[in-house]
């Protein structure tokens, strides 16, 4: 594996850092989208590291279900389908809600005002052509918070590999038309998994994780890629 390094300021990262950092987000904008060739040397130039470093951090993606690749043709920006939706939901409802249970049962006060604060943001902010980025951002940070603070370090492995996918997903419904939430759509999930009763914790989530998956299918069905 590769140790080059890019100067970032204050700290060193890793050149595949850079271009895995720079590809997702053109990825999840939508500058990449759905079926897109992925050139080594094109993304070479784009994030301004060598080929080695593209190589490894386009493995990475392809394991995180963003890209993908066949032989002669090479590495593009995954296609969403009605299946891949379906079994990533089936796979992050069974992460989340098992999230969800441990957390009912060992969440700290302090863990709670945390999260609490970012669900307060997601149900205030509403999804507009200018809030995107922070809102879905913002969407990672809470999901991602929940899974770090159950302590389990398998079940944040597999959170952030599915997740990402997800993300795509729903990033591509924002951009086919409007989302609103429901008012207090992730502080009621929050007061529910506080309550310390796991079935409603579970419960919560479920319905939490189920919610989006209508308009993702459709807009999947609806798409020409």
């Amino acid at each position: 594996m590769t140790t080059e390094l890019q100067n970032t300021g204050d700290s060193f990262v890793t050149a595949p850092d850079v271009a895995y950092s720079i590809i997702v987000q053109k990825i999840l904008d939508g500058e990449f989208p759905p079926g897109m060739q992925l050139s080594r040397r094109k993304m070479a130039e784009i994030t301004n590291v060598s080929v080695i470093p593209v190589i490894e951090a386009l493995k990475r993606l392809e394991e995180d279900g963003l890209v993908e690749s066949k032989p002669k043709w090479g590495s593009y920006v995954t296609i969403p389908t009605v299946e891949k939706v379906n079994d990533s939901l089936e796979a992050r409802e069974a992460i989340e809600c098992q999230i969800a249970r441990i957390l009912s049962e060992r969440m700290t006060d302090e863990q709670f005002n945390e999260l609490y604060q970012i669900a307060e943001r997601l149900d205030t902010v509403p999804y507009a052509e200018d809030t995107i980025e922070l809102s879905r951002n913002a969407h990672l940070r809470f999901h991602k918070t929940l899974a770090e603070f159950s302590g389990n370090a398998m079940l944040v492995n597999m959170f952030e590999r599915i997740n990402l996918f997800w993300i795509l997903c729903n990033a591509l419904t924002v951009r086919a038309k409007d989302v609103e939430y429901p008012r207090y759509w992730h502080r009621k999930l929050m007061d529910d998994i506080r309550s310390g009763d796991p079935d409603r914790a579970e419960a919560s989530m479920r319905e939490h994780v189920r919610d989006s998956k209508g308009r993702i299918i459709e807009s999947v069905r609806n798409s020409h890629y």
